[in-house]
């Protein structure tokens, strides 16, 4: 598999609002909350959200700079398979109080759909694709081992690959596994980058004294004598 690598920094000068715990709040998501964090995010675009995340780190001083690579499958037979991107690193700049605080926001963004939900989706899903005919207990099995792997992921990112993707056969879990995975890696990132803390500074680099030059090159000429004493 291909993949070629650049970086992407999304800066929002307005802050997205986003339900559940409110601005300035640090207590515990409750149930309604969770209920209906995830019923809003299903309504929305994962690269909306996505902006909408680093603008909400932003409303509270910190900037987010995520990296991602580029990915270029083959299929089995060396067919080109669609490519996509995915999310490999962010960078963070801001305070650790500020870093803190944009973690309890992002982690808002993480909420997963309840199962109930995720298992109706995939019924729409279902009837709408050409798939192979299983007994009752298999159907019903399918959706249900679906429906807990996919509450790994945001409630966004698993409406979207289940009803916002165009499938020609009802998918497996290796496709949708590769879709949640590659959807859900900014996130996964930023949130990584805030619980590490903020970016160190790059090291500064100076030119060398003339003092420190010729001391240097003392050193050359005593460890390679016979090369000191050529002469062109």
């Amino acid at each position: 598999m291909k993949q070629i690598s650049f970086a992407t920094t999304i800066t929002q000068s307005k802050a997205a609002t986003v339900t559940g715990t409110q601005r300035g709040e640090h207590g515990l998501p409750t149930r309604e909350n969770t209920a209906r964090v995830a019923a809003w995010l299903a309504g929305k675009a994962p690269e909306d959200m996505d902006r909408a995340a680093v603008s909400r780190a932003l409303s509270r001083g910190v900037e987010l700079r995520v990296r991602y690579e580029g990915r270029y499958p083959v299929g089995a037979d060396g067919e080109r398979l669609p490519s996509y991107t995915i999310a490999v690193g962010c960078e963070m700049q801001g305070t650790l109080e500020q870093a803190q605080a944009a973690l309890v926001d992002l982690r808002n963004f993480m909420t997963p759909a309840p199962l109930r939900d995720i298992e109706g989706w995939l019924a729409r899903l279902s009837v709408v694709v050409a798939k192979r005919k299983d007994d009752a207990f298999s159907e019903e099995l399918r959706v249900v081992e679906y429906a807990s792997r996919l509450s790994r992921y945001p409630a966004d990112v698993v409406h979207s690959i289940l009803l916002g993707t165009t499938w020609r056969f009802f998918p497996t879990w290796a496709e949708l596994e590769r879709l949640a995975e590659a959807m859900t890696s900014p996130r996964r990132c930023m949130i990584a980058a805030l619980e590490r803390g903020p970016t160190p500074p790059p090291l500064e680099r100076r030119a060398a004294t003339e003092e420190e030059k010729a001391r240097i090159q003392a050193l050359v000429d005593e460890m390679f004598p016979q090369r000191g004493g050529m002469k062109p």
